[in-house]
């Protein structure tokens, strides 16, 4: 394989590279591998800058949080570095981010998936070199694309059913600029300048999409909760900043993420603590701290079962000496998920719950992973041990037998649920008991009648038996039609439990996803469900989507 890479740059083809290379493909692609370098800190590796003999098109700052990289060098003065990485406070680290030789483009680490639009154009300036001709189709494509956001077909279409709308000076400055970008993006195009056409028609769409954030109107008294994954807030950021972008943009709530099976962010005597606690201090005081001081309510996040990246070696060694990790259907360990039917992990899931509310004056606990990871799982010993007490007699053939046989699957799926569904009610029991009035929620999978037999997690039940005070399906899909369709469901199987809906912003492809976050919002107000759920809360969440919810759709008073 090699040597055919080497006799096709050697025929005048190039190649696009990532991170590290085997030394006959660096010299295939005129580079040497320098060394591997580790962040100094979290931030360190942070944005892509492009440096003045970038090749056409690179975008000036591409965001990308990365925690080492492999530096390399041209070979023999044959290339020379594009672009190098800065920090999070803009300070230049003197490391080459891309290098390009005649031969390749070769980036230092792999392309991760922040900054999705501005990756675009980075692949893009990557490739360029190498194959001219792609400028045309994507330019072609940008301005092709510019106007087609929510039910517009076109651009013409879309200024002319948003220029009705425009109810203030900013947002017809707006509509003026993006017919501007427009008309240039095209007349460029013509000109065969087509990294400016794409800029301009980039230019052209943003406008565009940010005149219908402004015609879109607020609805009073709705819950706005947003998912943050990460314990101290967005990366970059302090939690006071946090809360207050939310807060400023209209949320209501936030959900930060402050426990595992295994770790929990916080002085706990349940859980292992994770090594950041020691450096960056309680994140749940810290968090429920700025909540208040912006008037956000604070649900405090649970990964149920899952122990987490961060669990100590030791606490999983423990897991596993005493059998209470997941076994998958052919006796392998699921190393990372506690068993839901061992008693000491089911309590303590509950224990570590009904610490942080005695701890902590939360507004509520969110429950998530509150579920079996799939169907395979699990069929440990002693998930035989307890199913057969259950059932009253020994089961031949296991596991195979409770997965083929329809009287034993019957039998076996609700031993699944049960096993879930006590948790579920021990912690809506023991959480209220140490914190009355403190509200219990969780992060479910969106189809109830196939999950409550793939994965155990019967929150139908739960509903009906009050054990939530909210629901949060995991309405992932960045179709609006499914979507709906999804909610429809979902409303009749809550009953009378409140239903806000899970956004799934930050999975979705990056051009469109303003557009279909106010879609989707809009169309748990036309079901009525009272709130949603947005996932999650990041670096451009917080720098880019916020600010645009905050022009119209979460619009303060």
């Amino acid at each position: 394989a090699t040597a055919c890479l080497r006799r096709f740059t050697q025929g005048g083809g190039g190649l696009v590279s990532f991170f590290r290379l085997p030394p006959a493909v660096q010299a295939a692609a005129d580079i040497r591998a320098v060394r591997g370098i580790a962040q100094e800190r979290p931030g360190y590796f942070a944005r892509i800058h492009a440096a003045p003999d970038a090749p056409p098109g690179m975008p000036d700052v591409t965001r990308q949080m990365s925690w080492n990289i492999e530096t390399v060098e041209p070979v023999g003065g044959k290339g020379r570095i594009a672009a190098y990485w800065h920090d999070d406070t803009g300070q230049n680290t003197g490391h080459p981010a891309v290098v390009i030789t005649d031969r390749a483009a070769h980036m230092t680490h792999i392309l991760l998936r922040d900054d999705p639009e501005n990756k675009r154009l980075l692949l893009l300036a990557m490739i360029g070199p190498f194959a001219p001709a792609c400028w045309k189709d994507a330019a072609q494509f940008r301005i092709r694309r510019a106007g087609t956001l929510g039910p517009y077909a076109d651009f013409a279409d879309a200024i002319a059913a948003l220029r009705a709308q425009a109810r203030d000076e900013a947002t017809r400055n707006a509509i003026t600029e993006a017919e501007a970008q427009y008309a240039r993006a095209r007349q460029l195009f013509q000109d065969r300048g087509y990294a400016s056409a794409i800029a301009a028609a980039e230019a052209a769409r943003d406008r565009l999409v940010e005149v219908y954030c402004r015609a879109q109107t607020p609805q009073p008294g709705e819950q706005r909760l947003f998912w943050c994954h990460d314990a101290y807030g967005v990366p970059g950021k302090t939690w006071d900043e946090s809360a207050r972008i939310l807060a400023e943009n209209g949320f209501t709530a936030v959900i930060p993420n402050m426990l595992w099976g295994g770790v929990a962010y916080y002085p706990s005597r349940v859980l292992p603590v994770a090594p950041q606690v020691a450096k960056q201090g309680d994140a749940i005081a810290a968090c429920l701290a700025a909540s208040r001081k912006y008037g956000l309510q604070c649900h405090i996040w649970k990964v149920c079962w899952n122990m987490g990246a961060r669990t100590p070696q030791s606490f999983r060694d423990r897991m596993r000496a005493e059998g209470r990790i997941q076994k998958n259907l052919d006796g392998a360990p699921v190393a990372e998920w506690l068993c839901p039917s061992h008693p000491a992990n089911q309590r303590l899931e509950v224990d570590s719950l009904v610490e942080v509310v005695r701890n902590y004056a939360v507004d509520g606990v969110h429950l998530d992973y509150i579920r079996y990871p799939d169907r395979r799982t699990c069929f440990c010993e002693g998930c035989r041990e307890r199913f057969e007490k259950r059932i009253g007699t020994p089961v031949r053939g296991w596991p195979k037998a409770v997965t083929d046989d329809p009287a034993l699957q019957s039998d076996w799926r609700e031993f699944r649920r049960d096993q879930i569904t006590a948790v579920v009610a021990a912690v809506h029991r023991e959480v209220r008991a140490a914190r009355p009035g403190v509200k219990i929620s969780a992060a479910v999978f969106p189809n109830w009648p196939l999950d409550r037999d793939n994965i155990g997690q019967d929150w139908k039940t739960w509903c009906e038996r009050g054990y939530l005070d909210f629901l949060c399906p995991m309405n992932y899909t960045p179709g609006i039609a499914q979507f709906e369709h999804l909610v429809r469901r979902q409303r009749e199987w809550v009953g009378a439990t409140p239903l806000y809906p899970g956004i799934g912003l930050s999975v979705w492809p990056a051009p469109d996803r303003m557009v279909t976050l106010i879609d989707q919002i809009n169309a748990t107000r036309k079901h009525k469900t009272g709130g949603f759920t947005v996932f999650n809360l990041g670096a451009a969440e917080a720098e880019e989507i916020l600010p645009r919810c905050g022009m119209g759709i979460t619009r303060r008073p």
